[in-house]
């Protein structure tokens, strides 16, 4: 009967040990947080249900380029964004078409081209859809 309770005893040392350890790494976890306010840019569509909409390119935020055109970070505020298609058939390229939008903190956007027909190449650029950040919050109320 000793020599079960001494297992159990170390078990249960190494049982406490493993919650002593991970207190640290779940407090990490909680930390991350955001304190500050952001938010994502996505060119691609969320909803592609509705006719004669296209994916956008995201050319530029303020005048600042982008490789990438999903997961774009900025800050809440007045942002100029700059947005180009697929061009229709016939065509090389797009036209740049420009959106002002007021973005919100902790908010994510999909933004889409919809054009007035297939075989039209202007377009209008504009929010698919957007949605809260889960796991940010605004900090102040400045935004």
């Amino acid at each position: 009967m000793l020599k079960h309770w001494n297992r159990s005893s170390r078990a249960h040392r190494a049982a406490r040990a493993l919650v002593l350890a991970l207190i640290p790494a779940c407090t990490a976890l909680v930390g991350c947080t955001t304190s500050k306010p952001m938010a994502y840019l996505n060119g691609y569509r969320w909803n592609k249900a509705e006719l004669n909409t296209y994916d956008t390119f995201i050319v530029s935020v303020d005048g600042k380029g982008y490789i990438q055109n999903s997961r774009i970070w900025v800050d809440p505020g007045p942002r100029h964004i700059v947005f180009q298609t697929l061009p229709v058939p016939g065509f090389t390229t797009s036209p740049e078409k420009s959106l002002d939008l007021n973005v919100e903190p902790c908010t994510r956007y999909w933004f889409e081209a919809k054009r007035a027909s297939e075989r039209e190449q202007d377009f209008e650029p504009r929010v698919n859809y957007k949605e809260h950040i889960v796991g940010c919050s605004v900090a102040s109320s400045s935004y």
